[in-house]
Formats: C-alpha cells, structure tokens, sequence
C-alpha cells in the first residue's frame, strides 16, 4: 500500500511530463508561423515589384527634378503607400506631390503610379534613400526601391570674365494709342457728369414761393360782393355745373379772405384757412360755417360730390353772410372847411 508521499510524487510527475509536452507543441507552432512568414515574404518578392525612376540625375542648385514611383502587385495583396512630408531627406525638398494614378491590366495585375517633384539648394552629390512599401499590413512583408543619386551643380562663374556696367534703364517707347483712348474716355466720363448736372438742374423740382398779390384800390368787400352777384346771375348749379359753380364760389371768398386778412387762403387748404383766420381774432361763429361751406366745395370740386339745390343755395348765402359779417367800412374822409372869398 501506497503511502501518501508516494502519491504527492507522481502526480508531480505527471505535472512535468505534461508541461514538457506543451512546450514541445508551441515550439512546433512557432516553427511553422515562421515557415509561413517567409513564405507569403517570397509569395510577395514574386507577385510584385516596386521601382523609383529620376528623370534626371545632374541637375542646378534650385531646379527641379521628377521622381516617379511605381508598384505592380496582385489584386489579392493589399499595399500600404507612403507618406510625404515636405522633405525626403534634409537636402531634398518636395515641391509637389501628385494623387496616386491606378491603373488595372488585363492579366489581373494592378500598377500604382505617383510622382513627386523634388528640389534642392545644396550642391553636391545627394543620395534618394530607398522609399519601402508594406504589404499585406504587415512589416515583415516590404518591398524598398533602389536607392538614387543626384548630382546638384552649382550656377557656373566666368571667374576671369571682365566686370560690366550695370546696364541703362530700358526707354519704353510712347504709346500714343493708349493715350489717346484714355483721354477719350476721360473727355466722355466728363460730358456725362455735366450732362448730369445741367439735366438735375433743369429738371429739378424748386418749391415756388408764393405768389403775392397786389391789394386792389376798391375795398375786398365790394369786389366780392360784386362776384357773387355776378355768380348767382350764372345760375351754374342750375345747369348742371355745380362743380364750376363751387370752384368759382370757392375763390371768390379765398380771394376776398387774402385780401381782407392777409391770410394766403388761395394756396392753403381749408383747415389751414381756418386756422389761420382764428390766429387772426376771428371768432368761432364767424369761422364754423365758413368752414362748412369751404368743406362742401371741396367735396364738389374734388371727391365728384353732387349737392342737392338746397345745400347749394345755403354756401352761397353763407358766403355773402361771411363777407358782410367782416366787412372794414373806408374812414370817413375829414371835411375841408373853405375859406370865405
């Protein structure tokens, strides 16, 4: 019988044997990913090819140069495309970079084209490291162009050469022609502005100022009493011209408030006649039936308002009443005693 030392021993044991045989199966698998590695490595050096051509190597110091960048490979291999920055190297500049052209071919293959347009302002033989290309995702599988180089010769001095004068500023010759456009159109800009000018003048809207009328020598009553009588001897309204009545009727009393008050009642309208009669002391009697009448012959003579015959011979009446109510009766003239002869 079996002691429990014993036991503890050869489960031990058995633990050791069993990581031995674990060991040994990563050893066996890491051999074959190696194995595999470097197959899909020469599976890409056969399906595809990488290439960087110079369309010149000598060039001057600050021209530039072409570097093409090709890459054929299988569709099935997917290729990852460098990156450029503002420098390949620190003596070579990129000046431009293209997009990258794809173009398909009939067997299958795909090429990749770029080009990138390199500079550099130092002299001397410069060398184009090789550019890789990585394939499949994976750094193990890249591909590198041969590495270039370029020869940058400096601008050539004639060391020996006889120093010259700076040469005489260049004469540009007169150019009459352009001259002559130049003022034409200046001379045509001119007429136009002053054209302008004179139009806005002519055209122009001055306010007039109004207009003011000598006082006749008989009294404003008289006259106005005397148009009216002439007024109602037309019998206008009775003839279907009831507007031509209001109008004359309308500047008879205008004229004869101009007069009386100096008030400009012809170029004001009724409200401002109004009220400017009752700056000048007339009184509210005087003043509201005057306004009614003058409001009627507005209506008359310019919202095509027909008035009945009896409000017709009401703004006449009111008129004749409104000139014998303000009527200014002439001084007495002093008598002049004669002398006994």
């Amino acid at each position: 019988m079996r002691t429990r030392f014993e036991d503890r021993g050869l489960r031990f044991k058995r633990v050791i044997a069993s990581t031995a045989l674990q060991s040994l199966a990563m050893k066996r698998i890491a051999s074959f990913l190696a194995i595999t590695v470097l197959l899909l490595s020469s599976a890409v050096a056969q399906n595809a090819t990488v290439k960087a051509e110079l369309d010149s190597t000598q060039i001057l110091i600050g021209d530039q140069v072409n570097l093409d960048l090709t890459v054929e490979f299988n569709d099935m291999i997917p290729v990852a495309w460098p990156t450029f920055k503002d420098t390949i190297t620190g003596q070579l500049e990129i000046v431009k970079v293209s997009i990258p052209d794809t173009i398909k071919k009939e067997t299958g293959e795909t090429i990749i084209h770029q080009r990138l347009v390199l500079t550099s302002f130092d002299t001397g033989f410069i060398a184009l490291p090789p550019i890789a290309f990585m394939f499949n995702a994976d750094s193990a599988q890249t591909l590198a162009t041969e590495p270039l180089l370029i020869f940058v010769s400096d601008i050539p001095v004639e060391m020996e050469a006889d120093i010259k004068d700076i040469k005489e500023p260049y004469d540009v010759p007169f150019n009459w022609q352009s001259l002559i456009k130049w003022g034409l159109l200046a001379l045509l800009v001119i007429a136009l502005i002053v054209a302008g000018i004179l139009l806005w003048k002519k055209y122009r809207k001055v306010p007039e100022a109004p207009k003011t009328r000598l006082k006749p020598k008989r009294p404003a009553h008289e006259i106005a009493l005397e148009e009216l009588e002439e007024l109602r001897h037309k019998k206008l309204w009775q003839n279907n011209q009831t507007k031509q009545f209001y109008i004359e009727l309308s500047d008879i009393v205008r004229e004869y408030i101009e007069f009386r008050f100096d008030v400009l009642a012809l170029e004001m309208t009724t409200q401002e006649t109004v009220s400017a009669l009752k700056l000048k002391g007339l009184d509210e009697t005087k003043t509201q039936s005057l306004k009614q009448m003058l409001q009627m012959a507005d209506l008359a003579k310019f919202a095509k308002y027909t008035p009945i015959s009896n409000e017709n011979e009401q703004c006449f009446d009111i008129a004749r009443a409104f000139v014998n109510a303000t009527l200014v009766m002439p001084l007495d003239e002093p008598k002049v005693e004669q002398g006994k002869g």
